[in-house]
């Protein structure tokens, strides 16, 4: 399939790479969208489709990428390296990575063969409703988001791509971006099928419903909050609920309590910040509102076993990096 059609008229792309925070205090660029000047650039905006990273010329490591990449590996093997995690997959192997994580180098087999696909978050919000339903997913495969496919399945994913790929990359009707909406609804809930699949412990009961959907709507106020807010009865005064009630249920939908989730988006944003930007160890501390470097300090090493200094003056190697 030839992917390098100029885009013309109303679908022409709109991709950029955006650097958020200025190059003076950060070095690490924001990936939102594959930038226009790349072959990938689609007629329909916030998607792209591509067999290698190395395609895209604009991507320069690390980078946190706001968007949604899904991964195939048809043959070989690809190791990614992200955030403080290390994964590898092999054959037949597939990972899907929400955004906000910092991709910081991956690895190809000689062999490798397979593809990617990037999607905004803008597009697949405005796409779908809120499904409380795909939050097991979300948390049970957070940590290790690889999950191994059969040849059938395998073979459905490759030709939900190819037919995007067609669609996407192609000088198409005025419909053409309702086409490309209803193929990556499909592939999405195709997708959220196998991930549920794996997940042999689903429960459709209400009680778990309704657990999960608390457990969602609590990891959406975390996300938008953590970097001001690290007390579990924020987050209850926010749901209406007993801090008591609120840690019961996340430790019961997920095994971990609710302030060892709100420590784990504080420390690994606070390691992203030690580690690849030029703020001190003060402006950090104030970024992530604590009242002093000294409680910044002792909270950080507490959760990690390092200081904040000795954690940014470490060798930066993926085995170095730590989270609990």
């Amino acid at each position: 399939m030839d992917i390098n059609n100029p885009v013309a008229g109303n679908y022409q792309a709109k991709y950029r790479l955006l650097n958020r925070i200025k190059p003076t205090t950060m070095d690490i660029a924001t990936i939102d969208h594959i930038p226009s000047s790349s072959r990938l650039a689609a007629s329909i905006d916030t998607i792209a489709i591509c067999d290698n990273l190395n395609e895209i010329k604009e991507l320069v490591l690390p980078a946190k990428v706001d968007l949604m990449l899904l991964i195939l590996c048809e043959r070989g093997s690809l190791t990614l390296y992200y955030d403080s995690s290390c994964q590898k997959m092999t054959q037949h192997n597939m990972m899907v990575l929400r955004p906000g994580h910092i991709l910081h180098r991956y690895v190809t087999s000689p062999d490798f063969k397979g593809h990617f696909i990037s999607l905004s978050s803008s597009l697949l919000g405005d796409m779908l409703p809120p499904l409380a339903k795909t939050l097991p997913c979300f948390t049970h495969f957070r940590d290790n988001p690889v999950i191994a496919l059969t040849d059938d399945e395998v073979a459905s994913q490759t030709e939900l791509r190819d037919i995007l790929r067609r669609k996407t990359y192609s000088q198409g009707h005025q419909y053409q971006g309702e086409v490309v909406r209803t193929l990556l609804e499909a592939l999405f809930y195709e997708t959220l099928g196998l991930y549920l699949a794996h997940w042999s412990s689903v429960d459709n009961t209400k009680e778990m419903k309704r657990r999960d959907a608390l457990l969602y709507n609590f990891i959406c106020i975390v996300e938008e909050n953590f970097r001001t807010e690290r007390s579990v009865s924020f987050y209850a005064d926010k749901l209406c609920i007993s801090p008591k009630h609120l840690s019961a249920t996340i430790k019961e939908a997920s095994g971990r309590t609710a302030s060892e989730w709100i420590d784990s988006y504080v420390i690994l944003e606070a390691k992203t910040l030690l580690r690849n930007t030029g703020l001190t160890i003060q402006e950090v501390s104030t970024k992530l509102n604590f009242t002093n470097q000294s409680f910044f300090g002792k909270y950080f090493k507490h959760l990690t076993g390092q200081s904040p200094r000795a954690f940014r003056s470490s060798p930066q190697t993926m085995s170095s990096l730590n989270t609990k």
